[in-house]
């Protein structure tokens, strides 16, 4: 059997599911138009002093709406200096000035930054935004993600215009799922539920995004890019977000874990479980039922340079067309399983 030229049929019904009930859809994410906002803050500071426990006092204005916020330090990768000249930003609103405008519910959003001022750096953070809109057609069990045009207004008064992208909050994700936050230590793979599990592995693979671990993170807490949610049968189901050390992004500035035998950041390897076997044929059936609309994702973006966009296209194509192969889906998937 070679599943090569699925059909892209059922795709407009996964991305109804991706947006949830109505009642439970957040509007800052109900678009896919990019806003446009102005940001003023200390950023020379936050940029020197790139202080998670700090928080600097901010404006956000929307040209209808302006906010006091503050502005928050993130990251770990991404907020070492001699990797991003910027670093990425929490932005936490009170939530009464918010209330009945397009950030409702929004108390705190991650600010996706564009991590150096050149075109290669814009490009990185646009194919990030695509892998997460990639699974949003797979599964509503992701980040949504809006795009932004950002002015910066630092304390000097001077301005740049970068684009960003803000991510949907753990809780406003939960709800519309009908599902609970959790904070858990290390736990055990057999605990994982595990459709959603055999999902994430095999996206994971095929985006080439070995820096992730859905049971446990260095410090023994869960976990490592992936947050956890669960539901009324107590399954643990892995949430994952930061795709930039993934192949398909492949920033300059991504490393490859020699420790699990990668050489080379775009090299695909498989990190799912072998208890999930059986759910992955289900996985594989859904991606390459969904492979045009997908692919499509990111053939039609407009902000990607072009020879970026073919890069990309072609890399995530090489990934179908891997596991369409019943040859290639067994020895490098079924067989490659981890214990």
């Amino acid at each position: 059997m070679n599943l090569r030229h699925s059909s892209a049929a059922g795709w407009v019904t996964f991305l109804f599911l991706v947006l949830g009930s109505p009642a439970l859809a957040d509007p800052l994410f109900e678009s896919l138009v990019p806003l446009e906002v102005s940001l003023s803050g200390p950023f020379n500071q936050i940029r020197r002093e790139r202080d998670k426990a700090k928080g600097y006092e901010g404006t956000l204005d929307t040209g209808e709406d302006s906010f006091d916020i503050e502005l928050r330090v993130r990251g770990n990768k991404r907020l070492d200096s001699d990797v991003c000249s910027r670093p990425p930003l929490r932005i936490e609103f009170e939530p009464k000035a918010i209330k009945e405008t397009l950030y409702a519910h929004q108390k705190s959003l991650k600010l996706v930054v564009q991590c150096k001022a050149t075109a290669a750096y814009r490009d990185y953070l646009r194919a990030e935004f695509l892998v997460y809109r990639m699974f949003n057609l797979l599964t509503p069990l992701s980040y949504n993600v809006r795009w932004l045009k950002v002015s910066y207004f630092d304390e000097k008064g001077k301005v740049r215009q970068e684009p960003a992208f803000f991510i949907e909050r753990k809780s406003r994700l939960a709800k519309r799922n009908n599902l609970k936050t959790t904070k858990v230590g290390r736990i055990h793979r057999s605990a994982l539920e595990p459709d959603s599990s055999a999902l994430v592995g095999l996206f994971q693979y095929m985006v080439s995004n070995a820096d992730y671990s859905v049971v446990a993170s260095a410090d023994d807490s869960c976990c490592h890019n992936a947050k956890i949610l669960t539901g009324e049968d107590s399954r643990y189901r892995p949430i994952i977000y930061d795709f930039d050390s993934s192949g398909l992004v492949n920033a300059s500035y991504a490393t490859p874990n020699a420790a699990i035998g990668i050489k080379r950041i775009t090299q695909r390897l498989y990190r799912g479980y072998c208890a999930h076997n059986s759910q992955l044929n289900e996985a594989r059936r859904q991606v390459l039922s969904m492979r045009e609309a997908l692919l499509d994702v990111l053939r039609t973006d407009t902000v990607l340079r072009e020879r970026a966009i073919k890069q990309r296209v072609k890399y995530f194509t090489q990934s179908l067309d891997m596991i369409a192969d019943d040859k290639v889906w067994q020895e490098k998937v079924l067989d490659a399983c981890r214990g």
